[in-house]
């Protein structure tokens, strides 16, 4: 027979009838799904590596806390490469009356080496034209900083001991786009202006850098030149560029891959349910082609192609979903995306139509390899109708392809682990409770009549599909509760939990000299108690007189991995917000050589009381015996460091001071007395920090909750698809209680007692559930003891009831409407 045209009509009749509509949808789904987070990857992946030397100005790049030494300029200039030096720290500038931190950066000749600096002649934007650094008694200003200020082009800004003229407004930079947590506005001026106006005293908090740019061979070349001679220094390449954002945004992407793994699971299963019902269909007209002599190969080529030719259709509109969808998630992530995305490549659509593949290989074809062992007397006798039970084929199938979509989705073979074992997990919790919940159901629906007694007994009878229904719906409702509830709930918890006076403001950069004026100013200010500490850097040199190895290494450090650079303080006595953990800290008297250090610095270098650290301290090196490990509070806010020493053994080692207070509401715009008297002071809002934090939360939320919508509308379709599985079961016992006189009400209700009775455990599961691993989330890795919503948890349990209601209310109406002699006919 010719099994093409076969299969082609077949799939047009099918469709119409509904046997291939819920295959269709849910691979639309997965389809969808991963095509949208896989295209919005793609497109900043390829955004941020094709704009690395842009953004970072020139192809390399050696930056630090000091002044880079001429002779690497040199040796760039000797080999042909061009060369520009670039400096950048936080400032306060006064106009008039207003004050704004700003970060201010000072550009050298030839910047910059790659890219383009885009200015504007007014702050409407118009014409912005491609510029090099202003020249000396110039800047570009920030938007954001001119509106801060009230300033206009044209005007002069107080700089230091002079004055700048603003005369452009900065449009796009590079080097300074990307940087995530980059909370004040910055002004760009000649590198000489900073010179001559003394902002870059002893301990500046300033950051230097040196840019080379020139032919690959070049560069590669002086990166080896460079490796053994900047020690003290970072090397930045075009592959470090945008870090934080790039770090941001694999964290939200990831998040976004495993969100939308649920999504395509779900559909998994939704396809296995739906292909299954029709293969169970399928089984009569298998026996008549049997029958005629038609070969199983061809029965089974037939079949397979009817799921083939819905599964094009289905792959297209998913792959056209998808892509309006990652519209929205770029959308609702904001900063965390480049301005700038390429246009999106062909290679996500093309894994998308993929993962359609996966999800009808996986879950759709395995039901239908059953089929070829139905025997041709199943014509003649319906006693054998039994298809064979699932072979280990069907669950090694399944088993491969949520193997292969959760790899793909985390890229990380360990990571799948974990995450189909937290999936299987909650999905057996879910399964044993449902299962414990209809056992407890039998006693109380004999005590019940009408659509009460029915409703629980249907429920009841088809306990194994009662509970995959109940598993698809609770897991998707538990996911869209922890990312509606539970996620703000955290930090919400987290910010009330600080108490009033929680420090709100840092001073950094104070000198010794600068202390008393400074603590009175603050005294004026309504700050009591202000707490100033020494702040020092050394190098580490040794650990047990050997070089030190960190064991998982930050790529922010500034050194190489030995001899690098170490921030520490010393006291006489233990600190606040510390607890200690092992050993005994030393008495104000002492004069020993001891350190206490924080469990997690310790825990880097595997460092165990006993063990001595060297530390280069100024033009000294000394070495301590650690005497204590203790954990610091990082989330109160107070001055805390990895390392102390005792006050006592420091001697003579340079240092400037750190402050941290709680600056009364309404006194913020006062504290501009301060940074005008002592300019070479940072002023650090934390506010302001923990406002972008929430920012970029609320951003990843956002873009999760859409990717969670698939997530719903997934789990709707596994209902819906158990509910069409048992569709012909309901039809026909619809059909008996009508003959036996039971009225059409009394179905509805029976019909609305099932469904609220099986939403309502699902919204049971998911609100515990979500309440639970609220509270252990919380409390492991925030160390927070989450109280949960209980309201919104409701809630979003009674929005999962009525999503059950509607689902089976809608999926039962034309199974009421069947007329019951059709039905036993059809039967």
């Amino acid at each position: 027979m010719n099994v093409l045209k076969q299969a082609a009509r077949a799939v047009r009749r099918e469709f119409l009838a509904g046997d291939l509509l819920t295959v269709f949808a849910a691979l639309v789904l997965g389809v969808a799904v991963m095509t949208a987070v896989g295209t919005l990857v793609d497109r900043v992946t390829l955004a941020l590596t094709s704009s690395a030397a842009e953004v970072l100005g020139g192809d390399l790049g050696v930056t630090g806390r000091q002044e880079i030494p001429a002779s690497f300029a040199d040796e760039a200039q000797r080999r042909g490469l061009q060369t520009t030096r670039l400096v950048s720290f936080p400032s306060v500038l006064f106009h008039g009356e207003s004050s704004q931190m700003a970060n201010i950066r000072g550009a050298g000749a030839g910047y910059p080496l790659r890219g383009e600096l885009l200015v504007s002649k007014d702050a409407a934007g118009t014409q912005a034209q491609a510029s090099s650094a202003p020249p000396p008694g110039q800047a570009y200003a920030d938007p954001r900083l001119l509106d801060a200020l009230g300033l206009r082009v044209g005007e002069q800004l107080e700089f230091g001991a002079g004055h700048l003229t603003i005369t452009g407004v900065l449009r796009a930079e590079p080097d300074a786009s990307g940087e995530l947590m980059q909370l004040s506005p910055p002004l760009l001026v000649n590198r000489a202006d900073i010179d001559r106006a003394g902002l870059l005293g002893p301990g500046s908090r300033a950051s230097y850098r040196l840019m080379f740019a020139g032919t690959p061979q070049a560069i590669a070349d002086l990166r080896a030149w460079l490796k053994p001679r900047a020690s003290e220094y970072r090397l930045v390449g075009i592959e470090d560029t945008q870090r934080g954002m790039r770090a941001a945004f694999d964290r939200a992407g990831r998040f976004l891959a495993l969100s939308a793994l649920l999504a395509v699971l779900l559909s998994g299963v939704a396809t296995a349910l739906a292909a299954n019902r029709f293969a169970m269909r399928r089984i009569d007209t298998v026996a008549v082609l049997r029958c005629l002599g038609a070969r199983q190969r061809d029965i089974l080529a037939m079949l397979s192609l009817q799921l083939l030719l819905t599964a094009i259709p289905a792959c297209l509109v998913g792959i056209g979903l998808g892509m309006l969808a990652q519209e929205g998630l770029v959308q609702a992530l904001g900063s965390l995306i480049p301005n700038r995305l390429p246009l999106p490549q062909a290679t996500p659509a093309l894994a998308g139509a993929g993962i359609g593949l996966v999800l009808l290989l996986g879950f759709g074809l395995p039901p239908l390899l059953r089929l070829r062992n139905v025997p041709p007397m199943r014509v003649l006798n319906r006693s054998f109708a039994a298809v064979p039970p699932s072979s280990l084929l069907v669950y090694a199938a399944a088993l491969a392809a949520t193997l292969a979509l959760t790899v793909y989705a985390t890229g990380n073979l360990v990571l799948a682990g974990w995450v189909l074992g937290g999936l299987a997990a909650l999905a057996v919790v879910a399964m044993l409770l449902g299962l414990g919940l209809l056992a407890a159901l039998r006693p109380i629906q004999h005590r019940l009549r009408g659509a009460w007694k029915l409703g629980l007994a249907s429920l009841t009878r088809r306990r194994g599909l009662s509970v995959v229904q109940l598993v698809g719906l609770s897991l998707s409702l538990c996911a869209l509760l922890l990312l509606a509830v539970v996620g703000p709930g955290l930090l919400g918890q987290w910010r009330d939990r600080l108490p009033v006076d929680t420090p709100n403001y840092f001073l950094m950069n104070i000198q010794p000299e600068q202390t008393e004026p400074v603590l009175q100013t603050l005294r004026s200010l309504g700050v009591e108690g202000a707490a100033v500490e020494p702040f020092s850097t050394g190098r580490l040199v040794a650990i047990n007189d050997k070089p030190p190895l960190r064991g998982d290494r930050d790529p922010q450090d500034d050194g190489d991995g030995d001899n690098r650079p170490v921030n520490f303080s010393w006291r006489h006595a233990f600190p606040p917000a510390n607890t200690l953990l092992q050993g005994k800290f030393w008495s104000a008297d002492s004069t020993a050589p001891e350190a206490s250090v924080e469990e997690g610095w310790a825990q880097r270098y595997q460092l165990k009381l006993g063990d001595r650290i060297t530390l280069l301290l100024g033009e000294q090196q000394r070495s301590f015996t650690v005497t204590s490990i203790r954990k610091a509070d990082w989330d109160s806010f107070r001055v805390n460091f990895f390392l102390l020493l005792n006050q006592g053994a420091v001697g003579d080692a340079p240092y400037n001071l750190i402050s941290s207070f709680h600056l009364p509401p309404g006194n913020a715009p006062k504290l501009a007395t301060l940074s005008r008297d002592y300019p070479n002071i940072s002023v650090l809002d934390i506010d302001a920090i923990l406002g972008r934090v929430r920012e970029v939360i609320d951003q990843v939320a956002q873009a999760v909750q859409l990717v969670m919508g698939f997530s719903l509308l997934a789990g709707v379709l596994v209902l819906l698809a158990a509910l069409q599985a048992t569709a012909g079961e309901r039809r026909y016992d619809s059909a008996v209680l009508r003959t036996l006189g039971a009225r059409r009400g009394q179905l509805r209700g029976a019909v609305l007692v099932e469904f609220g009775a099986l939403g309502l455990l699902a919204a049971l599961l998911a609100v515990t559930a979500a309440a639970v691993i609220g509270a252990v989330v919380g409390q492991q890795a925030f160390e927070i003891a989450l109280t949960p919503d209980w309201p919104r948890l409701l809630i979003g349990g009674a929005f999962g009831l009525a999503l059950s209601l509607l689902a089976g209310w809608s999926g039962t109406r034309r199974i009421l409407s069947t007329p019951p002699a059709l039905a036993l006919r059809t039967q």
